[in-house]
């Protein structure tokens, strides 16, 4: 068991494969439907493991992938910058460098988000407040989860150990306020703020990776209609028109979807500035999500869950590799061994058997099925 450059490069190739198939699934309505939210966030932890641990094992197979590999193992292990400096040197720097400032400016982006809470003041009474106790007591949870009045126009869920919701300073509809509290903690209720710390943390490590990002984002428009569907759950046609309208009052009390591209990305919020084509989709997802039964879900899950450790296990079946002939003196070692080849020894029959001519020098003989098989891999008979 090892991790090499080409281990490293197959899980980024296998991941970048898992990715686009993903970003295929969740652009499409339909098919996002079809293959279910939870689904899909267990594939996308398939993806993130892949990615994570690149090793080759002792049955993995090699691939000799020569004309493009070839090239680049000679680009970074021979070619050089000056007269000492190895490109491959140069490129795991600018990696590691790369990584170090995306490691900063998740730090940054962490201390903003200390900042917002700062900046917000602790609602300690209130219809938010009870609506939220209710939803803890329906799940037994007994944790300690603030409810903020906060400056921004969007509802927001933020922390890890300490998680509170962020409400906009309004008035609100007491229906409109129970479908915002009830999305929020269910962001709490599913780790999401956690999930997007590890999502950024992958993030950072494969920061050369364009992938990576098409991933997060994807990931956190699966995280945001995880919780629409989580909210409306076996809820019918009248109920899931209540929570879409509570968005849509939200939406009203946006004026700036600028400040929004601002908030660091470790919040979770209601809404999220994007494409009118995206909210539209989002809307019809969640007024036409319909909750398996549990039978059926069970059964379909764990009929996925085989499927992708199958493909898990066939991608360490085999790498992709450079192949190159061994040099020649390493092959003779010894003055009396010589290097038959192809362009410089043949065959000529001599009777029932088949002399070897070694650069104009007969060096012994062979029997029939000898010299075939040494005419099958290239050598000739004169």
């Amino acid at each position: 068991m090892c991790i090499t450059v080409y281990s490293l490069t197959m899980a980024c190739i296998w991941t970048s494969v898992l990715a686009v198939i993903m970003y295929a699934i969740q652009k499409n309505k339909r098919t996002l439907q079809y293959f279910g939210i939870n689904n899909m966030l267990i594939l996308y932890g398939f993806c993130i493991i892949r990615m994570l641990v690149p090793i080759e094992l002792q049955i993995t197979k090699m691939v000799p992938v020569e004309p493009l590999y070839n090239t680049m193992t000679r680009l970074c292990r021979t070619g050089k910058i000056g007269d000492s400096i190895r490109i491959g040197d140069v490129l795991l720097a600018i990696w590691g460098c790369g990584t170090v400032i995306s490691l900063c400016l998740l730090i940054k982006d962490y201390q903003i988000t200390k900042q917002i809470l700062r900046a917000c003041a602790v609602k300690k009474e209130g219809m938010s407040c009870e609506l939220l106790r209710k939803l803890q007591e329906d799940r037994k949870d007994k944790r300690k989860i603030e409810v903020y009045t906060t400056p921004y126009a969007v509802p927001m869920e933020i922390g890890i150990l300490r998680p509170a919701i962020l409400l906009p300073d309004r008035e609100y509809r007491e229906q409109d306020l129970y479908y915002i509290m009830k999305h929020e903690y269910t962001h709490i209720l599913n780790h999401d703020t956690t999930v997007k710390l590890l999502l950024n943390l992958w993030r950072c490590i494969f920061w050369w990776n364009p992938i990576t990002y098409l991933l997060y984002n994807n990931m956190e428009n699966t995280l945001e209609l995880k919780g629409d569907f989580t909210v409306v759950g076996k809820s019918g046609k009248e109920e899931k028109a209540k929570y879409l309208s509570a968005i849509l009052h939200m939406l009203q009390n946006v004026p700036n979807e600028k400040e929004q591209n601002n908030l660091p990305g470790s919040v979770n919020t209601l809404y999220k500035a994007q494409s009118k084509s995206e909210t539209l989709k989002r809307f019809r997802c969640v007024s036409e999500y319909a909750e398996l039964t549990k039978a059926k879900y069970q059964k379909y899950i764990a009929v996925m869950l085989v499927v992708y450790t199958i493909i898990f296990c066939v991608s360490y079946g085999f790498v992709f590799q450079s192949k190159f002939d061994p040099p020649i003196e390493e092959v003779i070692t010894e003055e009396n061994i010589i290097e038959i080849r192809q362009d410089n020894t043949f065959l000529r029959e001599k009777g029932e058997r088949y002399e070897i001519i070694y650069e104009g020098q007969c060096i012994g003989d062979v029997g029939k099925d000898s010299a075939l098989s040494m005419q099958e891999e290239g050598f000739e008979i004169r």
